[in-house]
């Protein structure tokens, strides 16, 4: 029993580890993961489709995406209009996505 139970709980922590490093592989895909870290449902995450913002990037000197109005949502911890993401890269292939205000605020 002891034995089942150990191999389901590592087959869930594989599983969820793979999911992870699927969706911030991409920069849209970590947008999508935080959006949906935030409460917004998969299925409008996965409907979005973040978009660069090159002018927004070039004065900030980060990678800046946001998503159409449609999509964007009001974080529940601190009560802000959300639909711009800065984008901060790991060992040049993972990308985490945090809200700009969490960026700079």
């Amino acid at each position: 029993m002891k034995k089942i139970l150990k191999r389901s709980l590592y087959g869930i922590i594989i599983t969820l580890l793979l999911v992870i490093i699927f969706l911030t592989v991409s920069t849209k895909n970590a947008v999508r993961a935080n959006m949906m870290a935030h409460g917004v449902s998969p299925i409008s995450a996965f409907k979005c489709n973040p978009k660069y913002a090159p002018k927004t990037s070039k004065s900030l000197e980060i990678p800046v995406y946001y998503v159409p109005e449609k999509f964007a949502y009001k974080d529940s911890t601190t009560g802000v209009h959300t639909s711009t993401f800065a984008i901060r890269t790991y060992l040049g292939v993972f990308h985490i996505a945090v809200t700009a205000d969490q960026y700079y605020g």
